[in-house]
């Protein structure tokens, strides 16, 4: 943590303060600070507050902090931008390896089921590209950016002042991807909203997701799409990537759980934290040690490790999984050379 950090100061007041009044003003000095820092175009300055945060509830007041200074209006706006993304979630799988589509062919059709569906208001100022972003794309448009999106775009109609390169998608054998559709809406002040922002997936996901498809299917792949909200720029990037470990783990469980039962054994689950900042998963079968499987959840500033316990102990129930253990210390990441994964059959390491 450093300490001369402005921002890292104005956090730290703000956190160890307990007087309503005073949280509430120190909450605002926060928010000048950060608004000062995206007018200037310091994504440096921003990105190292972030690094620098002390503590995971830090991260997380600073991280809403920014996103509110970036994406939210100020009260007295009449219009604004807002840039969006959908996460898509590509589960595919091909004998040997090939490449999915990095762009829409009708990106018009998909318009279309999301008005017909609400999701876009029916008058609204709304342009979506036909690209699918990968997520470094994403990522390259920092904060600032947004926010001067937000204020400066009038018209829709001329896409976002970005450019990217198509990104198809490298399949070799399976794989759990993470695209993003992207674009922007005009929304004016006491207006319905031009683009429903959050919720959840509702009626328009089964349509949507038949036609991602189909736009994106190639010759002897087996896909499937999963698309989900549309969100903020930010907060979509988050949620796809949750959504993509998730996913991702759903599949290596599947594909695992088969292998153990088709053995006939029956499966152990293991949980454990490690210190290279991941929760490390293994399945294997009671009666046998020597064949075991693993899954890596890398760890971001914004995981909750009780969060993807608590998805791995649901993800378990519903594969009828009773044997669930939870290693509550945290391990090393390597014993030697190699990564260390704790099993039914490898103890953990005890803490000295």
């Amino acid at each position: 943590m450093n300490a001369a950090n402005p921002v890292i100061r104005a956090l730290m007041s703000l956190l160890t303060e307990r007087e309503a009044d005073a949280v509430k003003a120190k909450r605002e000095t926060l928010y000048t600070l950060v608004c000062e820092l995206l007018q200037a175009n310091d994504h440096a300055a921003l990105n190292a507050a972030l690094t620098q945060a002390p503590s995971e509830n830090a991260y997380s007041i600073l991280w809403d902090t920014l996103r509110s200074a970036a994406e939210k209006p100020d009260s007295y706006s009449q219009q604004w931008a807002v840039p969006f993304a959908i996460p898509l979630i590509l589960v595919a799988g091909v004998k040997g390896q090939t490449n999915l589509p990095g762009r829409l062919a009708d990106v018009d059709a998909v318009r279309e089921i999301l008005k017909k569906h609400d999701i876009f208001a029916t008058d609204a100022d709304v342009w979506l590209s036909s690209q699918l972003a990968h997520p470094e794309q994403m990522a390259q448009v920092n904060p600032a950016q947004i926010s001067r999106w937000r204020d400066q775009l009038q018209y829709a109609s001329g896409g976002l002042p970005v450019t990217f390169q198509d990104a198809p998608v490298p399949l070799k054998d399976e794989g759990v991807f993470v695209r993003y559709l992207f674009g922007v809406a005009i929304q004016r002040k006491d207006a319905l909203p031009a683009v429903k922002i959050g919720g959840q997936v509702g009626a328009w996901g089964v349509p949507l997701a038949q036609e991602l498809g189909k736009q994106l299917q190639t010759g002897g792949v087996t896909l499937f799409t999963i698309p989900r909200v549309p969100q903020t720029w930010l907060a979509a990037q988050e949620n796809g990537r949750v959504t993509q470990l998730e996913t991702q783990l759903q599949v290596a469980t599947s594909n695992a759980l088969r292998s153990i039962r088709t053995a006939g054994r029956s499966p152990v689950i293991t949980l454990a934290a490690h210190e290279s900042g991941e929760i490390r998963i293994t399945f294997c079968g009671l009666e046998d040690g020597e064949r075991w499987e693993g899954f890596v959840w890398p760890l971001a500033p914004l995981d909750r490790t009780e969060q993807v316990v608590d998805f791995v102990r649901q993800l378990m129930v519903e594969c009828q999984v009773n044997d669930v253990r939870i290693v509550e210390t945290v391990q090393p990441d390597r014993i030697g050379e190699l990564p260390f994964f704790v099993t039914a059959h490898i103890a953990p390491v005890t803490q000295q």
